[in-house]
C-alpha cells in the first residue's frame, strides 16, 4: 500500500478514535450510553479494519476496545468499561498521532 494511503487510513483511525473517545464520556451520563454506543460499536469495528490493514501497532488496543464497548452495555458495572475504553483510545490516539509525526 502506498505510503500516502496509509496516512490516510491513519489520520482517519485517528479521527474515529477521538469519536469512540468522546462516545465513552457521553456514555459516562446516566442512560447516555444507550445512544452513544449506536456509533461507538461500528466504529471500533472500523478501527480494526484500519488496524489490519496499515499494520500501525494498534489491532490488539483495537479487540480490547471492542470488548470494551460490548461489556459496556452492562447496567453500573458498565461504567468500569467505559473508563477503560477511555483508557485503550487515549493510548490509540498517542500511538496514532506519534505515527503521524514520524
Amino acid at each position: 500500500m502506498r505510503s500516502d494511503t496509509i496516512r490516510l487510513l491513519n489520520l482517519l483511525q485517528l479521527l474515529s478514535e477521538v469519536a469512540i473517545a468522546v462516545g465513552y464520556v457521553l456514555g459516562l451520563i446516566p442512560f447516555v450510553y444507550a445512544w452513544s454506543c449506536a456509533w461507538v460499536i461500528p466504529l471500533v469495528f472500523v478501527n480494526l479494519v484500519f488496524a489490519i490493514l496499515t499494520g500501525n501497532g494498534t489491532t490488539l488496543k483495537t479487540i480490547i476496545n471492542i470488548a470494551l464497548a460490548f461489556l459496556s452495555l452492562i447496567p453500573v458495572l458498565g461504567y468500569l468499561f467505559r473508563f477503560g475504553g477511555i483508557v485503550v483510545s487515549g493510548l490509540n490516539m498517542r500511538e496514532l498521532a506519534k505515527r503521524r509525526n514520524n
